[in-house]
């Protein structure tokens, strides 16, 4: 493990990896019938951030993976989504499981089998045995068409990707009992795929946009029914469990672009209390921007000059060019977070320290003390300093990697 040199002044805890930062003026596959859902609040809720990592729990004094580890690499292709969605559903699923309360671990309900026969297209065709092939798939059968691309494109798989987080709690008894559940459902706002011919050719990728309308029906039909098979496999049968008796979280997720540089946004969530089904949706409005970019200066123009002007003033300072990049979350239009990354050449320990000590004078004095900023200093994909300030402080905290 690396040592850190930390240069005082400066702030509390490491905050986690999401949460809520602002940067502003430094003064100023199934078809199932879904029940209709009921109407969304004129004012998007807020993500709250956590200000600790929940506890986890450890089996035995052993780390248990969940079932479906590893799996999402192979169904979403941008790390920034798979990042994303899994602090994200802890961050909406405090709403309802508090970190004071509860412990987290990962997903233990929905089997990796389960997974791979639910992202798969819903297929009735009959095996030998006179058995569908597929009838628990939540993406849909393939559309009609002349061709394979056509039918493709005429039916989309909407759903990539879902995960889950358990929520533990202690009894009375002092045991550990599984106080709630939290799922993330990831669907697709483009559909990428790529087909292979008679001869085993593969043509493509192909791309087929997924109206919104597309995306709110699915998001009913696919959030209900997985309520639904989680409350009917898991009843108190082998595993002991009833999932009846807790409260189920299903948050919704708008997956980016594979290319990407930002991450895509979850839209809103909805929970099914002990014995009933899932409630009405609560709307979220969050997104990303990356600075320097046109969408951040077309977008978030005040917030771009800023950090155009950090990256200004940066530079002046040193003979080599230095080009930083920063990642912005906003939450119902407002700057939460800043992630600046600061990648240099490394030339000499005392040319990084100097680097380093001008960051953090720039993000004090260049942005708004209600903004919680990270910022990297990075050489050779070795991060070389880290530099912190939360939001409602006025000091960074830096440090020095040895």
């Amino acid at each position: 493990m690396r040592n850190a040199l930390i240069i005082p002044s400066l702030m509390m805890m490491l905050i986690l990896l999401a949460g809520c930062m602002s940067f502003l003026e430094p003064e100023e596959e199934a078809d199932v019938e879904a029940e209709e859902q009921g109407a969304t609040a004129q004012v998007s809720a807020e993500i709250p951030s956590l200000s600790n990592y929940y506890r986890t729990v450890f089996q035995d004094g052993t780390y248990v993976p969940g079932h479906a580890r590893g799996f999402g690499s192979a169904m979403v292709y941008n790390r920034h989504d798979l990042e994303r969605l899994e602090v994200g559903l802890s961050e909406i699923a405090s709403n309802e499981f508090s970190p004071e309360d509860y412990y987290i671990q990962e997903g233990r309900f929905i089997t990796r089998n389960d997974l791979n026969s639910w992202l798969s297209r819903q297929d009735n065709t009959e095996d030998d045995e006179g058995n569908p092939e597929n009838p628990n798939g939540l993406n849909p059968q393939l559309g009609e068409g002349e061709t394979l691309i056509e039918r493709e494109a005429n039916a989309p798989r909407v759903l990539s990707h879902i995960t889950e987080h358990n929520f533990m709690r202690q009894t009375s008894e002092g045991d550990l009992a599984v106080g709630g559940v939290a799922v993330a459902v990831s669907l697709n706002t483009t559909y990428t795929y790529r087909v292979t011919d008679e001869e085993g050719l593969q043509h493509g990728p192909f791309n087929t946009e997924i109206s919104e309308e597309q995306l709110d029906t699915a998001r009913d039909e696919i959030s209900n029914e997985i309520v639904s098979r989680l409350r009917t496999i898991h009843s108190g049968g082998e595993d002991n469990v009833n999932l009846d008796d807790v409260p189920i979280v299903v948050a919704v997720y708008h997956e980016t672009t594979r290319e990407s540089t930002t991450p895509g946004e979850f839209v809103s969530y909805a929970v099914a209390d002990p014995g009933s089904d899932l409630g009405s949706w609560t709307e979220l409005d969050e997104t990303h921007h990356f600075f320097p970019s046109s969408a951040a200066s077309n977008n978030a123009p005040a917030d771009a000059d800023r950090f155009n002007e950090f990256h200004m003033q940066l530079n002046s300072y040193f003979s080599d060019h230095i080009g930083a990049t920063a990642l912005g979350y906003y939450q119902n239009g407002e700057l939460q977070e800043l992630t600046i990354t600061v990648p240099i050449r490394f030339q000499s320990k005392m040319e990084t320290i100097a680097i380093t000590q001008q960051v953090a004078e720039l993000v004090e004095g260049q942005f708004s003390t209600n903004v919680d900023i990270v910022a990297k200093v990075e050489s050779n994909d070795q991060q070389e300093a880290l530099i912190q300030r939360p939001a409602g402080t006025e000091e960074v905290d830096v440090y020095i990697y040895d």
